[in-house]
C-alpha cells in the first residue's frame, strides 16, 4: 500500500514540476522582442500619393521607438513581477521542505523504535535481519521472521518513511528548478533594463533633431519631470485608464472583472475614416476639438485605430486599451444605445476624451495623458503622433505639441 503511496507522491511531485515549468515558459515567450504592433500609416488625412516630409518621418521614428520601449517595459515588469512569483513560491517551498525533513526524520525514528520493540529482549541478530529485509525492500523475508500483526505495523512504519523520503526528493527538486527559471527571468529583465536605456536614449535624440531645442520640448520635459515627482509622492491618485505593466494575476483579475462587470462585446470593425470621425466629435464635445489630434495620437498608439483590440498583458483592451477596472468607473455609452462597450469604439473613444478633459485637458496635456498611462515616455510618444498628425493636416492655426 505504501509503495502505491509513493509511487502516487512522485508523479504528483513530477506533474507540479511540469505544470511550473509550463506556465514559465508560457509567460517568457512575452518577452521575445518584435510583438510590437503594426503601426500602419494614416494615409486618410493626406492627399493620395503625396509622401510624408522629413519632420513627419522623423517623428514617425519616435512612434516606431516609443512603441518599442513600451513593448521593452512591458517585458521588463512581467519578468519583475513572474521573479518576484518565483520567490514567493521558492519561499514557501523551502518551509515545505525544512517541514519535511522534519517528518523523515520523525518517520525513520519510530521505525527503528519499532524494530527494537519488536524484538524486545531478543538477540541483536534478529533486529539486524529485519533492518536488512526493510531497507531492502523484502517484506515476504519480514514476515517469516515476525509475525503478523508486528509485520505488517513495521511495513506500515517503512512506508511512511518512505514516503517522506520521496516527497523531500521531489521538494528539493522542484525548487532547483525554480531557482533555476528564477535566475533565467532576473537575467531577462536585466536585459530589458540594458535595451529599455538604449531605446530612450535613441528616442531622445530623434526628438532633439525633430524638434530642436525650443522651449515648447523644454516646458513638456519640466512638467513631465514634475508630474514623475509627484506619482512618486503618491499625489496621483486617479486609475491609470491603461499601463504597460502587467502579469498573469494582473491580467487574471481584469479579465475577471470584464466577464462580470462591464460588457466586452466584439463589433464589427470600421474604416479609419469613421475613426477619424469619431475622434473629432468625441473631442468637440468634451471641449478640445481643435485638438482632436491628441485623442487619435492616443488611439493610434493604443490599438493603431483599432487593428489591435488587446487584450494587454495588463489585462487591457479595446480601441483606447482601458483596464476594465477602470471601465466600471469611467466607461461611456457614447452612441447612445443603453450600453457602455468598452470594445466599442464608438463608446471607448468618449470615454477618452471625458477621462483626458477629467485630467487636465485641455489646459494641461502632459497632466491628462499622464494620468492615461502614468509614464513619461508614454507622454512624449503621443504628444510626437499628435504632432504628426498636426503636420499632416496642416493645421498651421495651432501651436506644435512639441
Amino acid at each position: 500500500m505504501f509503495f502505491r503511496i509513493t509511487q502516487l507522491a512522485s508523479v504528483l511531485s513530477v506533474s507540479l514540476i511540469v505544470l511550473l515549468l509550463a506556465g514559465i515558459a508560457s509567460a517568457k515567450s512575452n518577452y521575445e522582442p518584435g510583438t510590437q504592433a503594426n503601426n500602419r500609416p494614416d494615409s486618410g488625412s493626406r492627399a493620395q500619393g503625396e509622401q510624408p516630409g522629413p519632420e513627419a518621418a522623423g517623428v514617425g521614428k519616435i512612434s516606431e521607438l516609443g512603441s518599442q520601449l513600451r513593448e521593452t517595459q512591458t517585458q521588463m515588469n512581467t519578468a519583475d513581477s513572474r521573479t518576484k512569483e518565483l520567490e514567493r513560491q521558492t519561499s514557501k517551498l523551502n518551509t515545505d521542505l525544512e517541514a519535511q525533513r522534519g517528518a523523515a526524520s520523525d518517520s525513520q525514528a519510530r521505525f527503528e523504535d519499532r524494530v527494537r520493540s519488536a524484538y524486545k529482549g531478543q538477540d541483536l541478530a534478529g533486529i539486524s535481519l529485519v533492518l536488512d529485509s526493510m531497507l531492502s525492500g523484502d517484506s515476504v523475508r519480514v514476515h517469516t521472521v515476525l509475525d503478523g500483526i508486528t509485520a505488517r505495523m513495521v511495513i506500515n512504519s517503512r512506508g511512511r518513511m518512505q514516503f517522506n523520503q520521496d516527497s523531500k526528493r521531489a521538494l528539493r527538486e522542484t525548487l532547483r528548478q525554480l531557482n533555476q527559471k528564477k535566475a533565467e527571468y532576473e537575467r531577462v529583465r536585466e536585459e530589458q533594463r540594458v535595451r529599455a536605456e538604449k531605446l530612450r536614449q535613441r528616442k531622445a535624440e530623434s526628438q532633439v533633431s525633430v524638434s530642436g531645442p525650443g522651449t515648447k520640448k523644454d516646458q513638456m520635459e519640466e512638467r513631465i519631470a514634475q508630474l514623475e515627482v509627484a506619482d512618486e509622492a503618491g499625489e496621483i491618485t486617479r486609475p491609470p485608464a491603461t499601463t504597460s505593466y502587467g502579469g498573469p494575476e494582473i491580467q487574471e483579475q481584469q479579465f475577471l472583472i470584464a466577464s462580470e462587470d462591464i460588457v466586452a462585446r466584439s463589433v464589427e470593425p470600421i474604416p479609419y475614416e469613421r475613426y477619424v470621425q469619431i475622434y473629432k466629435t468625441a473631442a468637440k464635445r468634451y471641449g478640445f476639438e481643435e485638438d482632436w489630434h491628441v485623442l487619435a495620437a492616443v488611439g493610434k498608439i493604443e490599438s493603431d485605430h483599432g487593428q489591435n483590440l488587446g487584450p494587454s498583458s495588463a489585462g487591457a483592451m479595446g480601441p483606447m486599451q482601458f483596464l476594465p477596472s477602470t471601465w466600471t468607473e469611467y466607461g461611456a455609452d457614447g452612441n447612445g444605445d443603453g450600453e457602455a462597450n468598452i470594445m466599442d469604439p464608438e463608446d471607448a473613444i468618449p470615454a477618452a476624451a471625458s477621462y483626458l478633459q477629467a485630467g487636465g485637458a485641455p489646459e494641461d496635456w502632459c497632466a491628462a495623458l499622464y494620468t492615461y498611462n502614468h509614464a513619461g515616455w508614454y507622454v512624449r510618444e503621443v504628444l510626437g503622433v499628435a504632432e504628426t498628425y498636426r503636420q499632416q493636416t496642416g493645421d498651421d492655426e495651432i501651436e506644435p505639441y512639441v
